[in-house]
């Protein structure tokens, strides 16, 4: 996890480090859409409306554990969040819809490989919606579409997921912290909330330079804040249906 110290345009916070990850998870192929978020909660905070196939936008941190959770009774999973206010403790041996955590989310981006992307050392505009304007290093530049496009336009990486890098970011549980460097296993972070601390969010969005899309690149957040280039995907602790 993280990135080596020769990559382009690594960050001292993303120091290489290896994790165990000792706990099953699955992780949705794409981004929580529009259509999904209207389904279930009945509204759309998106800037970038009216497109029920495109990822859902401006959702806080908070905003997406209690969509988890409302997804969750929908479909007649326990809840993996219990929420009072501002108080949010994550019941990890329930089996209801969650966010990654920072280390899942990059295992899973990173399906295997080592390179700066799950595609190699180079993203192109035409593997991911990002500001292809401003390609990593010497890689091609290409077009920079400047919104989030449709979920699944682009090619999925090597265990099937697709828009890993750009189109919308999409937040994880963990609290922004510093990697500690040596080998750990199932990192997250406090399982209790502290909305005083900003939370991680990950994949970079259509309007990043590529260096952001990285799969080490992190990005965090007040909990509280909605942009319109911030989503989520679901994720799921595998067991009991």
């Amino acid at each position: 996890m993280g990135s080596p110290a020769g990559e382009r345009s690594s960050k001292v916070d993303e120091i290489q480090h290896r994790v165990s990850l000792t706990h099953a998870f699955e992780l949705a192929i794409t981004e929580v859409t529009q259509g999904l978020w209207q389904t279930v909660t009945g509204e759309n905070p998106s800037y970038f409306a009216n497109c029920d196939s495109c990822p859902v936008d401006r959702v806080s941190w908070l905003d997406a554990v209690g969509f988890c959770n409302a997804f969750s009774e929908r479909e007649g999973l326990d809840p993996a969040y219990l929420i009072n206010g501002e108080n949010v403790h994550w019941i990890r041996s329930n089996n209801g819809f969650r966010l990654p955590t920072e280390a899942e989310w990059e295992y899973a981006c990173r399906a295997g490989s080592l390179t700066a992307y799950s595609t190699g050392p180079c993203l192109s505009a035409d593997q991911g919606n990002y500001n292809g304007y401003h390609p990593l290093g010497h890689c091609p530049s290409g077009m920079n579409r400047g919104e989030p496009i449709e979920v699944g336009r682009f090619p999925a990486n090597d265990w099937g997921l697709r828009d890993m890098h750009g189109n919308i970011a999409e937040w994880c549980w963990d609290q922004y912290g510093d990697y500690m460097n040596e080998r750990v296993n199932d990192p997250s972070g406090p399982l209790h909330s502290d909305l005083s601390q900003r939370r991680v969010f990950r994949g970079g969005c259509f309007i990043n330079f590529a260096p952001k899309c990285r799969s080490a690149a992190r990005q965090a957040l007040d909990p509280h804040k909605r942009v319109d280039m911030l989503g989520l995907r679901l994720a799921r602790s595998k067991g009991k249906k």
